[in-house]
């Protein structure tokens, strides 16, 4: 996994009044935090996996009949 870049906190300030405070808060958090929550919500609510090396179409997804 690469390291997760630096942005000044200027950056975050600029998300918080663009798109909310939360939206800058989970871009806050380190990258393996937001792939653990990703990878909660695709395990318990039966989502496409958007983590996943291929694409739904190539049996990358979930299969939802």
């Amino acid at each position: 996994m690469t390291e997760q870049p630096e942005y000044p906190e200027e950056y975050y300030e600029h998300l918080a009044r663009t798109m909310g405070e939360e939206r800058a808060e989970w871009a806050r958090l380190p990258r393996a935090e937001r792939e653990k929550e990703l990878r909660w919500y695709h395990e318990h609510f039966n989502t496409p996996d958007d983590l996943a090396l291929w694409p739904p179409e190539m049996d990358g997804g979930v299969w939802n009949p």
